[in-house]
């Protein structure tokens, strides 16, 4: 009971206060050892072994340090004084989500269409996306933004509250540590494709089943919110393969059936056209009415995601 109680905690703190920031930011401390490890293990001579093992030793040393020093921690506080473990537990899981944030930033960027201001949503989606948005059409940021709702509610709400509900914060900070070793090092690219690679296959692994789960929630938030929710799980499963993620397909495709738009397209990054494959059927225009029905969907969804794994902390807590 406690366990879940840490978890109702820990989200309601994060969606009414939104992410601490700064240096008092759990994420952004994971973020800094990262760096500092890149910097002192990526060879100066490059040849692709080398990059390859370096690189696993950065996973294990990050995930394995910083998994192993909260185990025994948290057990420290557990059997010193349970206010104490529990202060611990809910400040790392109101780090570990990111809903208000998620919320905050598509409201900019629907807000500044509603005004049409174009060029500051364009300003805005770039906290969302990686792709260039300078160039973007009105269509296009709709496009991009829903994209980036729909796989920031695994990876910032459905994940954590996965490994939380059954390890409490040290499966959260399994997770959060993985995934931001990913958002770092798990690039394609010239510098990070061999270093990289621990980085990206170990957050593809631990987003496997988190990100087949989310379309259950964001098709019953649809279906609540009077929007297509047998569509999103039919839509999920034919398309979500298509994608080339094994994972952001899901939720992605899943929010494409629900709001019955297409998703996926021509993006750029760095200048360098790339094409993404097309998940959805063009039923309705990408107007700034769908980013706000996608808010809805990934606020609901997120409420209905923490009412199941609450449950199942409950259930594993008695197990446990």
């Amino acid at each position: 009971m406690v366990g879940a109680l840490n978890l109702l905690t820990g989200f309601l703190l994060d969606f009414f206060l939104g992410d601490p920031g700064g240096r008092w930011h759990v994420v952004v401390g994971i973020g800094k050892l990262i760096e500092g490890l890149e910097k002192a293990l990526f060879p100066q001579e490059r040849h692709f072994r080398r990059e390859f093992v370096l690189g696993f030793v950065v996973v294990v040393a990050m995930v394995g340090g910083l998994g192993v020093s909260y185990f025994f921690l948290r057990r420290f506080l557990r059997s010193y004084s349970l206010f104490l473990f529990s202060v611990a537990e809910v400040y790392l899981i109101f780090n570990f989500l990111s809903l208000r944030t998620l919320l905050r930033r598509g409201e900019e960027v629907k807000k500044a269409l509603d005004e049409g201001d174009l060029p500051r949503a364009r300003k805005s989606l770039k906290h969302l996306v990686g792709r260039d948005t300078e160039y973007l059409s009105e269509w296009e940021v709709v496009r991009g933004c829903v994209e980036s709702l729909a796989e920031s509610f695994n990876d910032g709400v459905m994940a954590p509250l996965f490994y939380i509900s059954l390890f409490g914060a040290l499966g959260g900070l399994i997770y959060k540590t993985t995934n931001t070793l990913d958002s770092m090092l798990g690039y394609r690219d010239f510098r990070y494709f061999f270093f990289g690679f621990a980085s990206a296959r170990f957050d593809d692994i631990l987003n496997f089943l988190p990100a087949r789960l989310s379309i259950l929630f964001i098709a019953c938030a649809a279906s609540v919110l009077g929007r297509w929710g047998r569509s999103a799980l039919s839509v999920a499963f034919r398309d979500a393969r298509k994608h080339e993620s094994p994972n952001a397909g899901w939720p992605e495709s899943a929010m494409a059936g629900a709001l019955g738009v297409r998703l996926g397209g021509v993006n750029y990054y760095g200048g360098k056209r790339e094409e993404t494959a097309f998940l959805g059927d063009f039923v309705l225009d990408l107007t700034p009415e769908r980013i706000g029905e996608a808010l809805s969907i990934v606020r609901l969804g997120s409420f209905l995601a923490l009412g199941f794994f609450t449950v199942i902390s409950i259930l594993v807590g008695r197990i446990w």
